[in-house]
């Protein structure tokens, strides 16, 4: 499948920047991959149907008149039986983030009727948490506790400035999952605390942040998969 391809660095600056404006307020037609993880409350499930065609389209928030208007198709696609992560409809369009297995994800608008949408488990196995967990170069470690229904926590997050400027985030601690929802530092009082929500849906991690995980711009906010 063909998908956007921009260096690590520019993507993270756009990750970055489009999740600060998403949380000001956007468009409703807007659907970016910073903005993403903070999109919605609920995500859900997107099967490319075998009856779309060869090839289903993305459509970008570009003009007003997107992605509603022909002139708004990119040239990344999908294909069928390819999943997708999907944060909302709007007017017969569904926000979907694309992961494939090489390359950058892409985000976009794709017309709902060419999807299968089902709604994620509300109380997943908590054997589904488990694993690695991998985006760009962003990584969360999953394990069981030896209390139990208690899950351990860990994970780094990087962004990369110019040169050598490399600024990390971390993640250490403990909690137990409410339905698909796992929240790390909820109970740390700190008004800069490092504060995630992770929401596991399906087979992907929707994971979103305070911005208080690490230096500068660092972020854990995306959409991660399991490493097999």
């Amino acid at each position: 499948m063909i998908g956007r391809f921009v260096t690590l660095p520019a993507l993270v600056l756009l990750l970055v920047s489009s999740a600060v404006a998403q949380r000001e307020g956007n468009p409703e037609n807007w659907c970016r991959g910073g903005a993403f993880p903070m999109d919605s409350g609920e995500f859900s499930i997107g099967l490319v149907k075998q009856t779309a065609g060869q090839k289903v389209y993305f459509y970008n928030d570009l003009k007003d008149d997107c992605p509603f208007n022909e002139r708004c198709r990119d040239k990344s696609y999908v294909v069928p039986d390819d999943k997708v992560v999907i944060s909302r409809t709007f007017k017969g369009f569904a926000c979907s983030w694309y992961l494939p297995g090489k390359g950058f994800p892409t985000t976009g608008w794709i017309k709902s009727s060419e999807l299968v949408i089902t709604h994620a488990g509300s109380n997943p196995k908590l054997s589904m948490w488990l694993g690695n967990w991998k985006y760009a170069d962003n990584s969360i470690s999953i394990t069981e506790n030896k209390l139990p229904g208690m899950l351990n926590i860990t994970g780094e997050a990087f962004w990369q400035g110019l040169g050598d400027n490399v600024h990390i985030g971390e993640l250490d601690d403990r909690a137990a999952p409410k339905g698909n929802i796992l929240k790390v530092g909820e109970n740390d009082r700190d008004e800069f605390a490092c504060k995630v929500t992770l929401l596991l849906i399906d087979a992907f991690l929707v994971v979103r942040d305070n911005m208080n995980c690490g230096g500068a711009n660092v972020t854990f906010s995306g959409v991660y998969k399991k490493e097999k």
